[in-house]
């Protein structure tokens, strides 16, 4: 019994000069050192890393496992940990509840996530929408890009389309003009025919009335006469 006491005596007397070896030290404040102190939050689980982190510098790998260890035995020696039938009940309940949620833990973790993302689905269905409407307004911001970048292009074939253009006009001007001057042409060789074959009609008018007039009526006669004799002639 005294020994037990001994050791436990020892264990809180190391464990206090444990704790008070690792506390921080702050520097001092002088009037001709002034040093900042920065402040960090602690970080959940802090103490135990810093605790653990000086027992295994201490005592090896294996002393915050010992010193944990000889808590446990001198509690169960000394009854401040009684061990009976609940205590068995409830090892045996929370055996029951790791096998339970090793096997099904799984399945019902995914019909909880499935579930989930169908609800988070339903909420971001209208934000789904609005990514998909900006994605496709970007898309034709890039087909747009790439059609400006035809811009010089464009230009070229507006200049020679206008270039072509002004060749065309000018060509049918010059058919135009052709044709006008054909027109006259062919209008002023009627009017030089119609003119010739009037004054040849009204030459042979003349010709054919002058000639009328020169035959007498004695060369008239005996014109009749030979017909008459030629006719004979051609009846024998």
């Amino acid at each position: 019994m005294l020994s037990r006491v001994h050791l436990a005596r020892r264990l809180v007397s190391g464990t206090s000069r444990f704790l008070q070896a690792s506390k921080t030290s702050f520097p001092a404040v002088t009037r001709f050192c002034q040093t900042e102190v920065e402040k960090k939050e602690p970080e959940f689980g802090q103490f135990f890393r810093d605790v653990s982190a000086k027992l295994k510098q201490k005592t090896g790998e294996t002393g915050h496992l010992m010193l944990f260890g000889g808590l446990g035995a001198y509690a169960l020696s000394k009854e401040l940990f009684v061990i009976h039938e609940e205590t068995y009940l409830a090892a045996v309940m929370a055996g029951t509840f790791i096998w339970v949620i090793k096997k099904s833990g799984s399945s019902v973790a995914e019909l909880l996530d499935n579930y989930s993302k169908e609800i988070l689905d339903n909420f971001n269905l209208s934000r789904n929408q609005q990514i998909d409407a900006l994605n496709n307004a970007i898309a034709n911001e890039m087909k747009l890009d790439d059609m400006l970048l035809c811009r010089i292009d464009i230009a070229e074939i507006l200049k020679e389309n206008n270039v072509m253009g002004m060749e065309l006009e000018y060509r049918n001007r010059l058919h135009n003009v052709k044709n006008e001057v054909k027109k006259r042409l062919d209008y002023q060789l009627e009017l030089e025919n119609f003119k010739r074959k009037t004054e040849q009609d009204h030459i042979i008018d003349w010709v054919e009335k002058e000639v009328i007039k020169s035959i007498t009526p004695q060369q008239e006669k005996e014109s009749i006469n030979q017909c008459i004799k030629d006719l004979k002639a051609m009846a024998v």
